[in-house]
């Protein structure tokens, strides 16, 4: 017999929210929940996504471009709203990128002279509730082509709809449905029992694999010397 030939299946807010309640015996295996059940563990679905930006994954790196402007050392990050820049760099009118230096809030704000003009080497990126501010230093007296190239971590979309399909790597599908079970039987009276330990369970197991397993293939240990 011959495969599908396809690899997309889906896995809509519906879909993880019920496989959570069924797990909990909330619902039962062929009943679905109720429009409240389903409007209450999609907060939490939203709220348990929310805190796992916190974690770097390689699925979520994206590349943005940011145009310099002549004695400007601010720029706000509007486009991508990133949860966390990983590393910059500048890029010169012939495309060629030397990487930049991240300063610390307190560094940035310790210079003496945030104005002085030159080849921006350093960065600071300010996170505010609402945008991130992208600091540089020094600042281009003059631009032509040049650009800031950012690899940042961006946030997780919000589930609007149960219609909706997670923003999520298909190999996470069941941690995330797990995790959401093991949030939703706390307010469902479930803890203690054998069946919530179990799920317990398998929740944290799958945490750590989404933890571990989208990472670098390789990892480097460099000597530091002072």
């Amino acid at each position: 017999m011959s495969t599908s030939g396809v690899d997309t299946y889906a896995f809509t807010a519906r879909n993880c929210i019920t496989f959570a309640l069924r797990k909990l015996g909330i619902v039962a295996q062929t009943a679905t929940p109720t429009a409240t059940q389903a409007q209450n563990a999609l907060v939490d679905l939203n709220l348990m996504l929310k805190a796992w930006m916190k974690y770097e994954n390689l699925w979520r790196l994206e590349q943005e471009s940011v145009t310099p402007i002549a004695n400007t050392a601010s720029y706000t990050l509007t486009s991508q709203k990133p949860h966390r820049v990983i590393s910059a760099r500048w890029r010169n009118t012939s495309g060629t990128d030397q990487p930049m230096t991240l300063m610390t809030r307190e560094e940035y704000f310790d210079l003496p002279v945030k104005t002085a003009t030159g080849l921006p080497t350093m960065y600071y990126v300010d996170y505010q509730r609402s945008v991130p501010v992208l600091y540089i230093w020094p600042v281009p007296s003059s631009v032509t082509t040049e650009t800031i190239q950012l690899t940042s971590t961006r946030r997780f979309e919000d589930v609007t709809s149960l219609d909706e399909d997670i923003d999520i790597r298909q190999e996470h599908f069941e941690g995330v449905a797990y995790n959401l079970a093991k949030r939703l039987g706390i307010d469902a009276g479930r803890v203690g029992t054998e069946r919530y330990s179990a799920v317990v369970e398998f929740a944290e197991k799958w945490r750590e694999e989404f933890l571990d397993e989208d990472r670098e293939d390789e990892i480097r240990f460099v000597v530091g010397y002072d």
